[in-house]
């Protein structure tokens, strides 16, 4: 039996598990710093990141303005997201 998955649905999964696992590691580096200090190996090794940001954006309506700033930062935690997310989505439903 075929399993015909549309593309938006590895998309929506790919993008839940990246900001799942940015939440993930965050909260990880929070118990690292309290555990042992901030700039520990561990963190170093597992937590350090590369930004990515697309923004600000202004959207002016005259009577009201909006500002959009999206960011995200990219580890080994993250990573490990994506290929979690991936296998949920290639070996399940």
């Amino acid at each position: 039996m075929p399993k015909d998955k549309p593309v938006s649905h590895l998309i929506l999964v790919l993008f839940t598990s990246v900001i799942g696992a940015n939440v993930i590691g965050e909260a990880l580096r929070a118990v690292l710093h309290f555990v042992g200090g901030p700039d520990t190996i561990v963190e170093r090794a597992l937590l350090q990141y590369v930004s990515w940001s697309i923004g600000p954006h202004m959207f002016n309506l005259i009577i009201l303005s909006f500002s959009f700033d999206l960011s995200l930062r990219f580890n080994v935690v993250t990573l490990l997201g994506v290929v979690v997310g991936w296998y949920y989505f290639r070996y399940s439903y």
